[in-house]
């Protein structure tokens, strides 16, 4: 599977938002669950599951430059937050 910016006529494609809205819905509601249980943690342990979750994003997100870190070289990863 490629990346939208890799399909030929990025940037200018079309989809069908019905073949992807029940996933979509499910998503969000899976947000709304996981949101909901994140508030329910107390503050230190809400602020080490955002930084996780950050970290997290900050490699998938590298995999599209072609750059591939671990969490423990992600670590020095400046996202602005103080644990």
């Amino acid at each position: 599977m490629n990346y939208n910016w890799q399909q030929s006529d990025w940037p200018n494609f079309n989809y069908d938002i019905s073949v992807v809205q029940d996933v979509l819905f499910a998503f969000a509601e899976k947000t709304g669950q996981v949101s909901g249980i994140l508030k329910s943690l107390p503050d230190n342990i809400q602020t080490d599951a955002i930084i996780d979750f950050m970290v997290c994003e900050a490699i998938k997100t590298s995999e599209i430059e072609g750059e591939y870190l671990t969490s423990k070289g992600s670590d020095s990863i400046e996202v602005g937050v103080v644990a």
